[in-house]
């Protein structure tokens, strides 16, 4: 199984944020035992950098963070194709439409956020971490 981590789960764990933290670990979890394909959009790898150093203000912890996270989930690529077609949508969010739009060109079954809402217009199956544990299990 092929998921979409949206920044917000990396970050809540990344950050430790209460009370999204334990469900976003579980799912992380599930990617580093290859029980499932993880994958971040390639963009969402230089928010996931910039949100670190700006909240710790340390750019080597910043570094092993996004270090850690290669480790566990996997990159997918934004393709020249992928931007057009989120560009033409014209949504009200660009980076959100992006994700969607890479999700479903590497075929994932779910994109795994906190903000469903955000994603509702992108035809493409969304769980919040604690859905998709309890969904997995």
């Amino acid at each position: 199984m092929k998921i979409m981590c949206d920044t917000n789960i990396i970050i809540d764990v990344l950050l430790e944020r209460e009370p999204f933290v334990e469900d976003s670990c579980k799912v992380l979890s599930l990617c580093e035992e290859h029980r499932v394909d993880g994958f971040v959009s390639a963009s969402s790898v230089t928010d996931i950098y910039y949100l670190v150093r700006k909240y710790t203000h340390n750019t080597d912890l910043a570094y092993k963070a996004v270090g850690k996270l290669l480790e566990i989930i996997k990159v997918c690529s934004v393709t020249n194709h992928d931007v057009l077609t989120a560009f033409q949508k014209r949504a009200k969010d660009f980076e959100d439409c992006l994700v969607a739009t890479c999700a479903k060109s590497i075929h994932c079954e779910y994109i795994i956020t906190r903000s469903k809402k955000d994603f509702e217009e992108f035809d493409i199956p969304l769980l919040t971490p604690a859905e998709f544990v309890q969904h997995f299990s």
